[in-house]
């Protein structure tokens, strides 16, 4: 009954909130700010296109060290040399963070790079 009482009470005070402030509405306007303030969204780069075809491509595979990954990547290697008897392939291991001089390093040296990570 209590809380009977108190919706009705409530709905009582909005309605008599509504009509009392219904004609002055019309005038009002509010501006919704965030309390964030202006959030820059951070600079992207492109993606680089796809290698379209392998054959003759110098392909890099880097891994992390995690266990596995290491048999993973001899045998992709072993069938993209078989599919494609012309590629070169490149090995690299390091961290899962390779960095900007590792990156950099990888990136003149191959046209594509295949990362694994042994999860």
């Amino acid at each position: 009954m209590k809380k009977r009482m108190n919706l009705l009470l409530m709905g009582g005070s909005l309605l008599v909130t509504l009509c009392y402030v219904g004609p002055v509405a019309a005038q009002i306007s509010l501006e919704l700010l965030n309390p964030r303030g202006e959030i820059e969204s951070p600079a992207t780069l492109a993606p680089t296109a796809r290698v379209t075809d392998l054959a003759g491509k110098r392909v890099g595979l880097y891994w992390n060290g995690k266990v596995g990954t290491n048999v993973f990547f001899d045998t992709v290697e072993e069938m993209l040399k078989e599919k494609f008897p012309t590629i070169k392939v490149s090995r690299y291991a390091g961290a899962f963070d390779l960095g900007d001089a590792l990156a950099g390093k990888i990136a003149k040296e191959v046209d594509t790079v295949i990362n694994g990570v042994g999860d």
